[in-house]
């Protein structure tokens, strides 16, 4: 719902059509792109870059995850609109869909009324895959991260199945629209008995190595990340709200876990489980090109995207193990998510998209596996003191992605890293 408050009738009344219309499609942009999940700092971008385009006057714009504020013209006359909004997924086809529409829009291709009409159909068809799809999605990333997370061959079996049980809970919870905040914490119950079912029948794995694998996909740390980003720049407001965010989520999926597994306890005892031991072989990069096409589907991208997904998560395996190996498990994040920054932001120079194509999978890779999710495992069978240390741990994680995607920024060129796209547009 958007409202206008602070204008005189007589400041409206000045505003021509060619302004109207364009603070018309500037607010809608703004709207659909929320809905998309762009980022606050990302989505403040794309709309300062626009309203400068269209010659608006005074534009002003706060993002935040639950509120998003526009205003334009000058003090004495100015006009603010204000969206009352809640936090979305990622939905990178989308985001790439308003990507393009910025980009005609800058090279004056596209003229307001004109991408009105694009705002509509990028809202009215999102992309849509079958359902049998998506839960082939769902089945390959449990089995495909488990290798990160050091299980072997039974895991990666179990993970499958798991992960197909994860898909069937997330595609039924997720049409009534009240069920989204018991998403988590349902996921997380269904993963963890159904890992402790399996290894009660008799197969040899970590029931706890599987059910972390099984919940990757639904694990908030690009929420996290953005969230400690934003806390190291001073964007308060937002930092704090996706940080909470984050851990409400992150909270949701223990609890989940801690309820499966004590049902599971319950009915069947505690079975001994193999200690997992992470080693990076060839094994973990094809598991990691597996999982980004799995993220493919998860986040709603088009297969166009799939060979730049695929890339990103091999990269943050790669690269991940190298620095773990060199540096150890902290600064080896931080080269991961550093090299995950660089090259996210060439391709987004070079390909003129978003950057998020190439660098939430990437993250997505590094949080499973980084120290402070390793430790949650300590957590999840009830180690005190191993709990206290992934607390610690997982800041500390989502601090070293965050500071290296913000150093990645600072070594590219300033046409890779603010909103470079208008240059390639006007080019």
């Amino acid at each position: 719902m958007i409202g206008g408050s602070g204008a005189t009738q007589t400041a409206v009344e000045r505003r021509t059509p060619d302004e109207s219309r364009g603070i018309e499609f500037v607010l809608r942009f703004t709207d659909v792109g929320q809905a998309s999940g762009y980022p606050a700092d990302d989505l403040e971008e794309r709309v300062l870059s626009l309203t400068a385009h269209l010659g608006l006057a005074a534009p002003q714009i706060s993002a935040t995850p639950t509120i998003v504020e526009l205003s334009f013209g000058s003090l004495q006359e100015q006009r603010s609109y204000t969206f009352r909004v809640r936090p979305r997924a990622v939905d990178l086809d989308a985001i790439a869909r308003l990507d393009n529409l910025v980009n005609h829009v800058l090279a004056d291709r596209l003229e307001p009324a004109e991408g009105l009409e694009q705002l509509n159909e990028i809202q009215a068809r999102p992309l849509v895959r079958p359902w049998l799809v998506r839960l082939a999605a769902y089945a390959v990333a449990g089995a495909a991260v488990t290798p990160v997370l050091g299980g072997g061959w039974p895991e990666v079996a179990a993970g499958a199945l798991v992960g197909l049980v994860v898909g069937v809970v997330v595609l039924l919870a997720r049409q009534p629209a009240k069920t989204d905040a018991a998403l988590a914490p349902l996921a997380a119950i269904a993963a963890s008995f159904t890992a402790a079912s399996i290894v009660e029948l008799g197969l040899d794995a970590s029931s706890d190595v599987v059910t972390l694998a099984a919940l990757v996909t639904l694990l908030p740390g690009m929420t996290l990340t953005m969230g400690m980003r934003q806390l190291a720049t001073e964007h308060l407001q937002s930092g704090v709200a996706n940080t909470a965010l984050a851990l409400v989520q992150l909270l949701g999926l223990v609890f989940g876990v801690a309820v499966g597994r004590s049902v599971a306890a319950n009915w069947f005892g505690v079975s001994p489980a193999p200690a997992p031991h992470a080693t990076f072989t060839g094994t973990s990069v094809l598991a990691a090109l597996a999982a980004g096409l799995a993220f493919t589907v998860t986040l709603r991208a088009s297969w166009r995207a799939a060979p730049i997904m695929c890339t990103a998560t091999a990269l943050a395996v790669v690269t991940n193990a190298a620095g773990k190996e060199l540096f150890g498990p902290a600064a080896g994040v931080f080269i991961a998510a550093l090299a995950i920054g660089v090259i996210g932001g060439l391709f987004s120079g070079v390909l003129k998209r978003s950057a998020l194509v190439f660098v939430v999978p990437g993250v997505l890779m590094l949080v499973p596996g980084s120290a402070g999710f390793d430790s949650l495992l300590k957590l999840l069978t009830g180690e005190t003191v191993g709990g206290i240390e992934a607390g610690f741990n997982t800041f500390v994680t989502a601090m070293a992605i965050a500071y290296g995607l913000m150093l990645s920024t600072i070594v590219l060129p300033r046409r890779f890293t603010a909103f470079g796209m208008r240059e390639h547009a006007n080019a």
